[in-house]
């Protein structure tokens, strides 16, 4: 979560473009700030903006040079291992991108950062982190470390930006909210949730549905 302040010629659909790559994901900004009327914005007016993965639409025929053009756009390398991150998130790594398939990219530059400690490896860490244990490998590329050894107790690596994922099997967006966020102002927290998965009715999730919580 950050804190912005509107400034002249913004509107909603335009932050949410530019923070999450997605315009149509601005109802996540208007529910995190209870916005009546999400086409009413000021000049000063201060806006708690949520972290989401930033989105990209693939609009490209998929081939290597397409890989390697968007890993040089986003990460400003064509580092196959940087590479790696983004296809192992999206599960593409070794599957074909469709034209107009949204892609999640992990931020690699706004991180955080957490001291290892023992007994801790990056298996335990991405299913900590992001709810996927598959997602290993995105800690250990990030660090440029090797991901089949553990890291060491006592080193500090980056943590990738890049939302919790859960797999829907019997709950609601409610009961999700409360387990990763706490009983705090639940009905904003499943709004919020709610609108970054673009889930209309959070009443009816369904089994093996991929909820990802915005932080």
């Amino acid at each position: 979560m950050k804190n912005y302040t509107v400034a002249l010629g913004d509107t909603l659909f335009g932050i949410a473009q530019r923070e999450y790559g997605d315009g149509d994901l601005y109802p996540v900004i208007a529910e995190q700030n209870h916005l009546s009327n999400p086409g009413l914005i000021n000049i000063g007016q201060e806006l708690l903006i949520p972290y989401v993965t930033y989105r990209h639409l693939f609009t490209a025929d998929d081939g290597t040079a397409a890989r390697r053009q968007l890993t040089q756009s986003f990460y400003g390398t064509q580092s196959p291992d940087i590479q790696l991150i983004w296809e192992v998130v999206n599960g593409v790594a070794q599957r074909e991108i469709r034209r107009g398939t949204w892609l999640l990219l992990p931020d690699l530059t706004n991180v955080g950062h957490h001291t290892v400690v023992e007994g801790e490896s990056f298996v335990v860490l991405a299913a900590r982190w992001y709810g996927d244990d598959n997602l290993a490998i995105v800690i250990a590329n990030a660090n440029n470390l090797d991901p089949s050894t553990d890291p060491d107790p006592g080193q500090v690596l980056m943590v990738p930006g890049l939302n919790r994922r859960r797999h829907i099997a019997g709950d609601t967006l409610e009961s999700l909210c409360v387990e990763e966020y706490g009983d705090d102002d639940v009905s904003t927290r499943a709004a919020v949730a709610g609108a970054a998965n673009y889930i209309n009715r959070p009443h009816h999730l369904f089994s093996n549905q991929v909820v990802y919580f915005p932080s």
